[in-house]
């Protein structure tokens, strides 16, 4: 007679499903026609699949309920070029490390050879360098692809016979992140498709591409002043750090036309 093994508490762990993550929202920008927004957006996706929050400065919210579905949006924005930002979907994120004490001139290409023997797939290798001098330090930034194992990493104590300590990074919580395609703050470059805005003389261009003279005051895209975007001294990055978010009115872009308006003042009574 055969007999029903109960499952170990290993096999357990080992057979259930990974879990998934609640994909990040997507803000779109300049929404001046709301039902034309969803028009377009119900040719990818269900309405079931999505829902809505009307922002400040027209601004819409979009919360998906399925990663499928928030990949499905973003390449629907990006083909037809409709102005957004998001952020990174969790199961995507790589598990980033520090290796100490390994000396700087050691190859990349090394260091991923003998990661993946341990049995860790390297994203993105990185040697650090003093803040001041540039200098290289004996210091590396490590960045692994997500998976179970990650966290065995810390085990390892040598790489090509190199005495190293792993450790995890250090994390400034008063870092607030800067778009350097539109400067605004919040968010990165790579998951914005806002307009550009020049780093340096707030134009509409990329910042790479900026041909201002050095003898040319620059032009905060923030606040106006005559400072890169990127200063920390800037009004709006202090307003932000300490909390407060004036209301400003930016021009209306109708994101699915790009066409741009110019706010009017109020009328006075």
């Amino acid at each position: 007679m055969l007999t029903e093994k109960t499952p170990t508490t290993d096999q357990a762990e080992n057979t259930q499903s990974p879990k998934i993550h609640k994909p990040p929202p997507i803000f779109l920008h300049g929404v001046i026609n709301y039902d034309k927004m969803i028009h377009s957006i119900n040719e990818v996706a269900e309405t079931e699949q999505f829902y809505t929050k009307s922002m400040a400065n027209n601004v819409i919210k979009i919360t998906c309920l399925s990663p499928e579905t928030y990949r499905t949006l973003i390449k629907h924005f990006k083909d037809t070029d409709v102005y957004y930002h998001t952020y990174q979907i969790k199961e995507e994120r790589a598990y980033r490390v520090v290796f100490k004490y390994l000396h700087h001139t050691t190859e990349t290409e090394d260091i991923q050879q003998d990661l993946l023997q341990h049995g860790h797939v390297a994203r993105n290798i990185v040697n650090a360098r003093h803040r001041m001098t540039k200098e290289p330090l004996n210091l590396f930034f490590v960045d692994l692809e997500p998976a179970k194992n990650n966290k065995e990493v810390y085990k390892i104590t040598a790489i090509e016979n190199k005495i190293i300590h792993i450790e995890p990074p250090r994390t400034n919580k008063n870092h607030i992140p800067q778009c350097a395609r539109c400067q605004q703050y919040g968010h990165t470059r790579k998951y914005c498709n806002r307009p550009y805005a020049c780093v340096k003389c707030s134009g509409q261009h990329n910042s790479a591409d900026c041909t201002k003279s050095k003898d040319t005051p620059a032009k905060c895209a923030l606040c106006g002043g005559n400072h890169p975007s990127n200063y920390k001294g800037c009004e709006c990055y202090h307003n932000i750090i300490s909390g407060r978010t004036p209301h400003r009115n930016p021009p209306i872009i109708d994101t699915m036309q790009h066409t741009v308006e110019t706010p009017q003042p109020p009328a006075l009574p």
